[in-house]
């Protein structure tokens, strides 16, 4: 977590020499200028000028000053829960510790804890689940790096868990890594019902449904999507993006998968400045693996792929998705063999592990 810790007064530039080295490798320092007794190297003269430099530079941003004044200065960067940096404020005795924006999915709450413990402050926290000591479907998110699905949805069940109805975390068990799972949720607190319960409606009032497949929920839900496909991929010269992107979501539904577990994308070597696949991949925010026609060959034969005589002869290789998608995935099985769209082929597979990371 890359973190900044900004001080106003000379007790605080005191206090951030204490803390920063208790945070970990990645921490900037930034002094007042003329407040700097310990010769730090980063100072400023305006702090609403600093905080519009580096507000979206930071995973998390640690204010060491009064409260209403950190509010004032982030307001006008604050934009959305997703994207938004950690913020937490000290005062500069070191008393409290307060979590003030981005409290689970930014990482504050836990940021908040690390400061209090590490100076002997009181941790501020005022998230209503975090209170009342109940499981938080974005917490569990963060923690098992899960996509949110649909987004808008994570207030109505946040609130379901804090007004004590009947909410349900449900895992699928189809899903190739759901012991790693179940067994990270446990830690969290948070015990995994199967997803073949959810037809048991009268059994719960709301749903948090850890899967990859696209189900019939008649309760309200929210999915926490796992990336857990791997897409192989071919596509004409000058495909854009937005063809890529359109074909890639046609292909999940298609096989009643969600667009927000891909994880990985597959293709050959001879699109590796296919500017529209480097930009979908950017888009999704996944990594891109271009396999050489060696590889993909060697793929084909082993698995006895079909060839196009075609594809043969425009990248030296007759088939580039399906054997594309099989090593990106690591997995034979593919949940959806060659489909042609508009100026794209898509294969899918699951991802058996996440080999890249």
């Amino acid at each position: 977590m890359k973190l900044a810790v900004v001080s106003v007064t000379s007790k605080g530039a005191r206090l951030a020499g204490r803390l920063a080295p208790l945070l970990g490798s990645d921490v900037d320092i930034y002094v007042k200028a003329g407040r700097n007794p310990l010769n730090w190297p980063n100072t400023y003269t305006c702090l609403s000028g600093l905080v519009s430099e580096i507000f979206s530079s930071y995973d998390g941003l640690v204010f060491i000053m009064a409260t209403g004044i950190v509010v004032r200065v982030i307001a006008p960067h604050v934009k959305d829960k997703r994207f938004d940096p950690a913020v937490v404020v000290i005062d500069d005795g070191g008393n409290f510790a307060i979590s003030l924006l981005s409290g689970h999915i930014g990482g504050a709450n836990d940021l908040t804890r690390m400061i209090a413990g590490a100076v002997g402050a009181t941790p501020v926290i005022t998230t209503a689940t975090d209170v009342a000591s109940l499981p938080a479907a974005d917490v569990l998110a963060v923690k098992l790096n899960l996509a949110i699905e649909p987004f808008n949805s994570l207030k109505t069940i946040n609130s379901a868990i804090v007004n004590g109805d009947r909410v349900v975390f449900f895992i699928d068990r189809l899903l190739a890594d759901y012991e790693r799972y179940e067994c990270l949720a446990h830690e969290q607190g948070v015990a995994l019902a199967d997803v073949s319960e959810l037809g048991q409606a009268d059994n719960y009032d709301a749903a948090v449904v850890i899967t990859d497949r696209e189900l019939n929920i008649t309760k309200p839900h929210l999915y926490l999507r796992p990336g857990s496909l791997a897409i192989g991929l071919g596509c004409r010269r000058g495909t854009t993006s937005a063809e890529i992107l359109a074909a890639i979501s046609q292909a999940c539904r298609e096989v009643g998968r969600s667009f927000k577990s891909v994880a990985v994308i597959g293709s050959t070597v001879v699109k590796e400045d296919e500017i529209g696949l480097l930009a979908a991949a950017q888009q999704l925010d996944v990594p891109i693996e271009f396999f050489t026609n060696d590889q993909l060959r060697h793929c084909i034969e082993k698995y006895k792929l079909s060839l196009s005589d075609f594809v043969n002869e425009q990248i030296g290789v007759g088939n580039v998705c399906e054997p594309a998608a099989i090593l990106a995935g690591q997995n034979d099985n593919l949940i959806l063999p060659k489909t042609k769209y508009p100026k794209v082929t898509v294969a899918i597979t699951p991802v058996k592990y996440r080999w890249w990371e």
